[in-house]
């Protein structure tokens, strides 16, 4: 059995995840603020095993009451595959440093850092002594490594996101029933994120412009194409474990 953990399903790379893992041989258990009953009603037609869990993941006790439960619901054997899918995230608070909403910040700090780690951690606890293929993919951005102005809180949980996989992974190497732990960036895809880029202000955002110059010109990734590609590689053996890699060198492996 595959058992997959994706967090952020309601639309995106989540839930196109979600729809290409719907087949025998697979159990889903996701999560988002509000359901998804497209993919609740698709994968009750197929007969497939899909735990949708309805939780606020910026709140950490119910990111520990959502993973701790997926857990709860698992019996993992020796031919079994695991892995967990770090995708939920906001973009906003976007604005300067000087002008930056407080509580908005700390909301997006504590889904796209704290919650990465909070389920990261129960997953490497719960699952350490069992030698199977075990995965834990943290989506990223280039946010994390190229700045741009008014993206503080999101280029910098980006960049922690990045250091967190980094020393996830060096940590792993010391263990008996290592998992591989990797940060993807998954490029510009066309999603309710880009949408809300378009909406800016230049004022709070300067490269708008950039943005839906690559909009109008149909250069966006769609979510299903990235789906397939992550889904094809995520238990190869030839992924570092630790590494923060591009979609194109996930392509190459």
């Amino acid at each position: 059995m595959n058992y997959y953990i994706i967090t952020g399903a309601s639309k995106g790379i989540g839930e196109s995840l979600v729809r290409r893992l719907l087949e025998t041989g697979n159990t889903i258990f996701t999560v988002s603020r509000t359901l998804n009953e497209d993919l609740t009603d698709l994968a009750s037609s197929l007969n497939v095993p899909l735990y949708y869990f309805e939780a606020d993941l910026s709140n950490p006790e119910q990111a520990k009451s959502f993973i701790n439960s997926v857990f709860e619901k698992i019996h993992l054997s020796i031919d079994d595959r695991i892995a967990l899918i770090n995708n939920a995230g906001m973009l906003d608070p976007i604005a300067p440093v000087k002008s930056i909403n407080f509580d908005l910040a700390e909301k997006h700090l504590l889904l796209n850092m704290l919650t990465p780690l909070i389920l990261s951690s129960v997953f490497l606890d719960r699952t350490a002594d069992m030698p199977i293929a075990k995965v834990i993919l943290n989506i990223s951005s280039g946010a994390s490594f190229i700045p741009y102005s008014g993206w503080s809180a999101y280029c910098s949980s980006k960049a922690g996101l990045d250091m967190l996989t980094k020393v996830a992974g060096l940590e792993q190497g010391t263990e008996k029933n290592p998992a591989t732990i990797f940060s993807l960036s998954p490029g510009i895809i066309d999603t309710g994120m880009q949408e809300l880029i378009r909406q800016q202000d230049e004022t709070n955002f300067p490269e708008r412009n950039t943005f839906y110059k690559l909009y109008e010109e149909g250069r966006l990734s769609s979510p299903a194409d990235i789906a397939n590609i992550i889904l094809r590689t995520i238990f190869s053996k030839d992924i570092t474990s630790g590494s923060v890699l591009t979609m194109e060198q996930l392509k190459d492996i």
